[in-house]
């Protein structure tokens, strides 16, 4: 193999990821910094704001379950607050539970809470 076809082949193997940290694919760094237990209001001062842009209540097996939902950061336009576009966050009885829609999948499945659709 040449040294001009292994160049190309090294830039067509790492466009991929490069096309992803432009965001192409868009991820909320926010997510990163939470952990499992904290409360409600450090969740509220991690996300940045007063309060999310969407919740909704479900009381299952006797647990307080409130599914926030937080606009990616500088997300402006309208059908960016979808939900499906938007951050979910999961409390459990004033406790971070679950965050991002793997874990929510999830998790509403389990409990049969109906998420919105992919």
């Amino acid at each position: 193999m040449t040294r001009l076809n292994l160049i190309r082949l090294t830039v067509f193997l790492a466009l991929p990821a490069v096309l992803g940290a432009c965001g192409s694919t868009k991820t909320d760094r926010r997510l990163e910094q939470l952990t499992a237990g904290i409360g409600k209001d450090s969740v509220m001062q991690i996300m940045g704001v007063d309060r999310p842009e969407k919740s909704e209540a479900y009381l299952v097996s006797g647990n307080y379950i409130e599914a926030m939902y937080f606009p990616l950061p500088g997300a402006t336009d309208s059908a960016s607050v979808t939900e499906r576009r938007m951050s979910p966050v999961i409390v459990s009885d004033g406790k971070l539970v679950a965050w991002g829609w793997t874990q929510w999948d999830s998790m509403a499945a389990a409990t049969k809470i109906v998420v919105p659709p992919k």
